[in-house]
């Protein structure tokens, strides 16, 4: 029958009989190193050859934050987050029926980002379920946008090219719709990505600014009552700012950038054998005595192109715009290395305890965790 000390003998070093540490104390036994006895509960040097004997560490704030953290708050903290998202959505809501879906847009990341602090059930399924179909919905609006249609220049009509018959005539557009457009002239795709972009940062600007006016102040990119922003602690400040996702600083959070292969003008060269310029020429059968009658042209119109010389960008698909390699199409910042992205990490001062002296540490308030110093919270850094 193997003995208590026998059971904590790693694989490794039971064929000499030498004592694993880590494992024993993984276990709640603690061992002396030097004589190989098991200490009582409460010792902390061996009675036998009085060497200092290691003690079980504990699981610190910062290691219990590495998973899905577990956050107290308050239940004062919890009924001012409810206020506050119930008014981010409302003032969402009256944006976009305004037609501001530049200043919907970061009221719906607000409200999200406060719904981190509430407990599971506290608001009906419904509701987030609103807050994440109007963020995507604010997105979508700001980043949809329509393209011109190339072969009828945007009138939706069919262009008779004239020149061919008479030099001096020009191009003009006739009362047959478009086939390409199919006489709407246009084709939905995406808004031009710096114009996108300017557009975020303006409504994001006059969210600020309606947020100050109210009296809030910010928590990362967030913006919170003052007198909620005092009762928080570092884990729920966390919360808060990490919700609140920093943007890339390449596509400011539209995900896209302009693509290199149209670049940006939605057209590349047609590719289709022989094409030149939107013609191709007449092909003649082995033996043909090749014919010519009056005006007939040696060349006939690209039936890829359909005479215009250039087809939609494959590469962007005619939206003008591909993924930000940067952000690989997130639109979000890399996470911060030093916290992978909770915003968290061990206080330098108390080691993780939460104490110093007895007494509970005065840099993190007890909690054993402060802010991140690389990202200050955020979970991500802009460049």
């Amino acid at each position: 029958m193997k003995s208590r000390r026998d059971f904590v003998t790693c694989g490794a070093c039971a064929c000499c009989g030498l004592l694993c540490v880590p494992r024993a104390l993984a276990q709640g036994l603690i061992i002396c190193k030097s004589c190989g006895r098991e200490a009582k509960a409460g010792e902390t040097v061996c009675s036998r050859c009085e060497t200092p004997l290691p003690q079980p560490r504990k699981e610190t704030p910062a290691q219990e934050a590495e998973g899905a953290p577990q956050v107290d708050v308050s239940a004062e903290v919890q009924k001012m987050a409810a206020a506050v998202i119930e008014a981010n959505y409302r003032a969402a809501q009256e944006a976009e029926k305004a037609g501001q879906v530049i200043i919907a847009l970061p009221y719906y990341q607000n409200a999200m980002a406060l719904m981190r602090l509430l407990p599971p059930g506290r608001f009906p399924k419904e509701v987030s379920d609103a807050l994440l179909a109007g963020r995507v919905r604010a997105l979508r609006e700001v980043m949809a946008g329509q393209v011109k249609c190339k072969p009828c220049n945007g009138t939706g009509k069919y262009q008779l090219d004239q020149r061919k018959v008479d030099p001096t005539a020009a191009v003009r557009a006739t009362g047959v719709s478009c086939q390409v457009c199919k006489g709407k002239g246009w084709a939905p795709g995406m808004a031009d990505v710096p114009q996108a972009k300017a557009a975020l940062l303006q409504g994001r600007g006059e969210f600020e600014r309606r947020q100050m006016l109210a009296g809030e102040v910010r928590l990362g990119r967030a913006f919170v009552p003052a007198e909620m922003e005092a009762m928080l602690r570092n884990p729920q400040r966390a919360l808060v700012m990490t919700g609140m996702q920093i943007p890339c600083d390449a596509c400011q959070g539209t995900a896209r950038q302009p693509c290199t292969t149209c670049r940006g003008t939605r057209w590349v060269k047609c590719t289709y054998t022989g094409c030149k310029n939107g013609e191709v020429p007449v092909q003649t059968k082995p033996g043909e005595i090749a014919t010519k009658r009056l005006n007939e042209a040696n060349a006939t119109k690209c039936p890829k192109c359909l005479g215009q010389g250039e087809i939609i960008c494959q590469q962007c698909e005619g939206n003008a715009s591909v993924d930000c390699q940067k952000c690989s199409g997130s639109g979000t910042a890399p996470r911060c290395a030093r916290c992978s992205g909770t915003g968290l990490q061990e206080c330098t001062k108390c080691k993780g305890t939460g104490r110093v002296k007895d007494a509970p540490c005065v840099e993190c308030g007890g909690d054993g965790v402060i802010l991140c110093t690389t990202c200050r919270g955020e979970g991500a850094r802009a460049k």
